[in-house]
């Protein structure tokens, strides 16, 4: 009973994470960007005031090497602007915003987010979703502080 709760639990739990990859990838891609820039795009729409990169990077769960790479080739390619200067320790504390250019690009990501949560979730009632939710967040909790202990 025990080994068959923890395959079922590892199995969803992975099979969850691929499936959300492929579609930030393949969704990426369409839009002619990689699954980072997406994110990145994304939490930048979110705070228009702008965010560092280490703030970036914790957002994205990605390393700082990975979101000064994925910033690098943002602001390289026009969609964002890092303020502060060039000195790389305070790199990670200059402000990113998006550009006018970043904005328009990352306005079709609405339409495809409200799109994946309607395609997954569309058949639970609000309260269930919720519920599910709270699950998760609870077994992420709990987890965090197995692996900490």
């Amino acid at each position: 009973m025990t080994e068959q709760r923890f395959e079922d639990f590892v199995g969803i739990i992975s099979a969850l994470n691929k499936e959300i990859q492929r579609i930030k990838t393949a969704e990426a891609r369409r839009l002619g960007f990689r699954g980072s820039d997406v994110m990145c795009l994304y939490y930048l729409v979110k705070h228009p005031e702008g965010l560092t990169a280490a703030e970036l990077a914790r957002m994205v769960d990605v390393s700082r090497a990975a979101m000064s790479r994925t910033v690098a080739h943002l602001a390289e390619d026009g969609f964002v602007e890092v303020g502060g200067s060039d000195e790389e320790a305070s790199r990670y504390r200059a402000p990113i915003t998006l550009t006018e250019k970043g904005r328009e690009a990352a306005r079709p990501l609405d339409d495809i987010i409200h799109r994946v949560l309607d395609e997954a979730g569309g058949e639970l009632a609000f309260r269930e979703r919720l519920q599910m939710y709270d699950s998760l967040n609870h077994i992420l909790e709990r987890l965090r502080t197995f692996a900490r202990d």
